[in-house]
């Protein structure tokens, strides 16, 4: 997206963003979400994992044209048995991140599913982007750059990108063009409820876990 490079992350988390977006990590077990999100905010990769129960959640407070604009960042389970509880914490979001491992064939078949679940239960205005993660893995690829294009197409998804949460490539950049996307859009579309957003998001402590649960069964593999 033109204008990428002059966007900023910024780690003052005690700054008010001007603007605040929620957004959700879904799709399916083991596709690298949790490893995903810990490595946009920590810049780490971690080759054992939590396994996620509920969800959980960071931010990422991102500098566009001298505003700062936070996204609240959910990371979901994937987990066939927690679909029905999860969806109560799409609830109010304005992007999600469809993800995938683009080793794993079965985890690109079942993206239908997540893109249903997202317009049932997220605002009606919510940005999806697709994102293969595991591109470190090249020699292991199953689902190809032209497969996802299209499925991107077909599902008229805002984009679609390929990352490693391994190697870190590709993963702050996501969130920097869902982030410009909310921003411009809600530039274009001014709203009384951004002075509200701005009011939420000074109460709220937002590095602590709201309504998540976690627990401590260590796994190799990302998550």
């Amino acid at each position: 997206m033109d204008g990428l490079e002059s966007c900023e992350v910024l780690k003052d988390e005690s700054l008010v963003p001007d603007m605040l977006f929620k957004a959700i990590l879904i799709g399916d077990a083991g596709v690298g979400k949790s490893c995903i999100l810990h490595r946009a905010v920590n810049n780490e990769f971690k080759s054992e994992y939590e396994v996620t129960i509920g969800a959980e959640f960071s931010s990422l407070i991102i500098k566009i044209k001298g505003k700062t604009v936070k996204l609240q960042i959910w990371d979901t389970a994937g987990q066939e048995n927690f679909r029905s509880m999860i969806r109560v914490f799409y609830k109010g979001s304005h992007a999600a991140f469809l993800i995938y491992d683009l080793t794993k064939k079965e985890s690109f078949e079942k993206l239908g599913d997540w893109i249903d679940d997202v317009k049932e239960n997220a605002l009606p205005e919510a940005k999806i982007m697709l994102v293969g993660n595991q591109k470190d893995n090249e020699e292991c690829r199953r689902i190809s750059v032209a497969a996802a294009k299209d499925f991107a197409t077909k599902f008229n998804l805002i984009g679609f990108k390929e990352t490693s949460a391994k190697t870190g490539e590709g993963v702050i950049n996501m969130f920097i063009e869902m982030a410009k996307i909310l921003y411009l859009e809600a530039e274009r579309n001014p709203s009384p409820k951004k002075d509200e957003q701005k009011k939420d998001a000074q109460k709220k402590g937002e590095r602590t876990k709201l309504h998540a649960v976690s627990n401590t069964k260590k796994k190799s593999g990302c998550c």
